[in-house]
């Protein structure tokens, strides 16, 4: 991000004074937003319509308020959706605004609904209509449609240019801090110091910038689709995988073998196949820098060949020799997923016209389900009834100027009770203090000139400080608003009062609306959320056991462990709305329960892994992983049931027939080695490898599932509070 330099003691006395984390960012939307407000306005006075100046600053107003909460990331295509909304609400203002006040009743509150329930539409739609059929049109009604539109085109292309104050970043550049994130994963793997915390923490990193780079790409799909960046995104996600498996092999071989970092370099071989992730991020960022080539892992492999050229001595060496090798194999497919990204990260750092794709489909996003269990349809339902019943209000008791009551249920009403607090505060300080200096305005009655030029001003203001507090952007805002309506349709100076009145009833309702409809919405739902987390992380088990048999592709198992995580992101996000839900805290184990699936989740990945490579007999792992999803689903029905859970220890039996079974291949591959020291091509050697290598996960997967079960069991018992016997959450497996 470009701009000026900023000397350190003035820009630590605009933080102090300010609070804003980024001033420039702030002062660039505030000049942006209110060019594509006064513009209109001011072009309007000058060729003598400022009537028209006045309703294509509206319509830019309208669709610019969009920009407001993330001005920066922006797209085009979200405003294109405002603008559709603002056409929409325009149009149906215009049809209801004679002699329709039944009509507006039923058409406000689904407008507002669905702007919650289609994110792409917002409040703009339901604001439009509002404002429109609330006050006389200063022009006629086709004329004032398009007029509107244009407003919102203005917005809509303006907004959006590169300026320098943006944070909207390249692809690239997305591509290469994600590139970044992977390289210190991978040079984490081979790290005996980095306890279990700290690896968790880099994985939640790497997670974390793999998801913004796929954003990142699927937002720019419905302007040009890059096979180049999608390709990276899919050799990223290889890396994840790859990079979990192979800290897992890691520390097994440590456990049982302590330098076999000497012996074989695992530090080496994570420092070579980090560089090539580190040199891809430099050439994204900067393509004058150059790539490095992926680098192979020939000298890892040397020395294992040299430790397997001679007969291993015993069982116990035999396995070391085994998970050696099963470490190769992951370093490999690891390296193969580098060199597969290398091509396409190359093409896309190197400069190239690209000509946008024109037809693609801009589909508005329906991001809630249409039910009570979904906190954001919970949310449109609130809205949607705090509106109803402003609107019954203004037709029943008719007050002056009744749009603004509505307008406040609209834009207060969020989805915790909490926020809903902290918003009407704000709202009401900024609407008293807005409306008083606009009282104040209107009652001298200047003249349009001066008039616009305050416009200009308190919108200059608005915008600028949006990101500092909302209650600057309330003030600033509303005196923003009264003017610019006083400069279409003259207002007497009673309507700030008014306003005022009218902010302080729609914040009563917006709190009751939030306080008496499903204020612990996600409270209530926890336990349901958690169980169902635990079924979808069983339902993972349980699919990795078929596909251990051979009935279903690597495929599903990959798709199952993608829907267990967002079944965790939901309980995550449940957790969130909880802190802002009235007189309620959420239980601390189901916090400690969430760091858990990660780790359960990490060891399915690692035993998919694993099995991608060839079917061989898998013995009895699916069974352990069979009683793995039991497990999961006892805990899941005990949570339901607010019952403790006690395992019945079959998870351990079966992991006790597969500690067998890996015996009885090191004994047979023994046998072969006496008969045929040369032949590496057995049935029961690769079988050995790959039960090897899945050992260590399997008893990770015990380890952690019943810890898992046991912290989430234990948030939703009576007893809770005296429970003293709950697992640690310790490193050691």
């Amino acid at each position: 991000m470009s701009g000026l330099t900023v000397p350190k003691h003035w820009a630590g006395r605009a933080a102090r004074a300010l609070k804003v984390e980024d001033p420039r960012l702030a002062l660039g939307f505030g000049v942006t937003g209110c060019a594509c407000v006064a513009v209109p306005l001011i072009l309007g006075l000058v060729t003598g319509h400022p009537e028209d100046g006045a309703v294509i600053s509206t319509g830019a107003w309208l669709v610019a308020v969009r920009a407001v909460r993330n001005p920066g990331s922006v797209r085009v295509a979200r405003l294109l959706g405002a603008t559709f909304a603002l056409a929409l609400g325009t149009l149906l203002g215009i049809l209801l605004v004679a002699g329709h006040d039944w009509l507006l009743v039923l058409v406000t509150p689904a407008l507002a609904a669905l702007g919650i329930v289609v994110p792409m539409m917002g409040p703009t739609a339901a604001l439009a209509l509002l404002l429109t059929a609330a006050n006389p049109l200063p022009v006629e009604p086709i004329p004032h449609l398009g007029l509107m539109l244009l407003g919102g085109l203005l917005s809509t292309v303006v907004l959006p240019l590169p300026w320098p104050w943006r944070r909207a970043r390249a692809l690239t550049i997305t591509l290469s801090e994600t590139a970044a994130s992977m390289a210190e994963l991978v040079d984490a793997v081979a790290d005996r110091s980095l306890d279990r915390d700290a690896w968790d923490e880099r994985r939640r990193t790497a997670t974390a910038a793999l998801e913004k780079a796929r954003r990142s790409c699927a937002r720019h799909r419905w302007q040009r689709r890059s096979p180049q960046a999608e390709a990276v995104v899919a050799a990223f996600r290889r890396v994840l995988y790859e990079a979990v498996t192979l800290r897992g092999l890691c520390m097994t071989v440590y456990r049982q073998v302590p330098d076999a970092d000497e012996r074989v370099g695992f530090s080496a071989l994570t420092t070579t196949l980090c560089r090539s992730l580190r040199s891809m991020s430099a050439a994204l960022a900067r393509p004058e820098s150059g790539m490095e080539l992926p680098a192979g892992i020939d000298e890892f492999k040397e020395r294992v060949d040299a430790l397997r050229g001679t007969r291993p001595k015993g069982e116990r060496e035999l396995l070391h020799l085994v998970m050696l090798r099963q470490i190769e194999h992951c370093a490999e497919r690891l390296a193969s997923a580098v060199e597969k990204a290398a091509g396409p990260a190359l093409e896309l750092s190197s400069p190239r016209l690209v000509l946008p794709q024109l037809g693609t489909p801009v589909t508005p996003e329906v991001r809630y389900r249409l039910a009570l269990d979904d906190p954001g349809f919970r949310h449109a339902l609130r809205v949607g009834l705090g509106t109803l019943i402003a609107m019954l209000i203004v037709v029943f008791a008719r007050p002056a100027y009744p749009q603004w009551l509505a307008i406040t249920v609209l834009v207060t009403i969020q989805p915790t009770y909490g926020e809903t607090i902290a918003r009407a505060g704000g709202r009401t300080l900024g609407t008293a203090i807005g409306g008083f200096a606009a009282a104040m305005v209107l009652l001298v009655a200047p003249h349009r000139w001066p008039l616009a030029i305050l416009i200009t001003v308190a919108a200059l203001l608005a915008f600028g400080l949006a990101s500092a507090r909302f209650a600057y952007w309330i003030t600033f805002l509303n005196m923003f608003v009264l003017l610019l309506i006083d400069f279409q349709v003259p207002q007497k100076p009673g309507l700030a009062g008014a306003r005022v009145g009218l902010t302080l009833l729609g914040g009563v309702i917006a709190l009751a609306c939030t306080r008496l409809l499903w204020p612990r919405g996600e409270t209530v739902r926890l336990a349901d959320r958690v169980a169902r987390m635990l079924r979808t992380h069983a339902t993972a088990s349980r699919t990795l056991a078929k596909v251990s048999r051979g009935e279903l592709p690597d495929v599903k198992a990959e798709e199952s462990i993608r829907k267990a995580s967002k079944a965790a992101t939901a309980v995550s996000k449940a957790l969130d709305y909880i802190a802002h839900e009235p007189g309620v805290t959420a239980p601390e184990e189901v916090a400690e329960a969430m760091s858990l699936t990660q780790r359960v989740r990490d060891d399915l990945i690692a035993v998919t892994s694993v099995l991608r490579e060839e079917r061989v007999e898998a013995g009895p792992v699916p069974d352990v992983l069979d009683a793995v999803a039991d497990r999961l689903e006892d805990a899941a029905d005990a949570v339901e049931a607010g019952e403790p859970y006690e395992s019945g220890g079959k998870v351990e039996g079966k992991l006790a027939d597969l500690s067998g079974w890996l015996g009885t291949l090191a004994e047979r591959r023994l046998d072969e080695l006496d008969v045929a020291p040369a032949d590496r091509a057995t049935k029961v050697r690769r079988a050995l490898l790959q039960a090897a290598a899945v050992d260590h996960a399997m008893r990770s997967l015990n380890s952690e599932s019943a810890r898992l079960c046991a912290y989430a069991t234990a948030a939703f018992t009576a007893d809770r509070a005296d429970r003293t016997d709950l697992p640690v959450v310790s490193d050691e497996v």
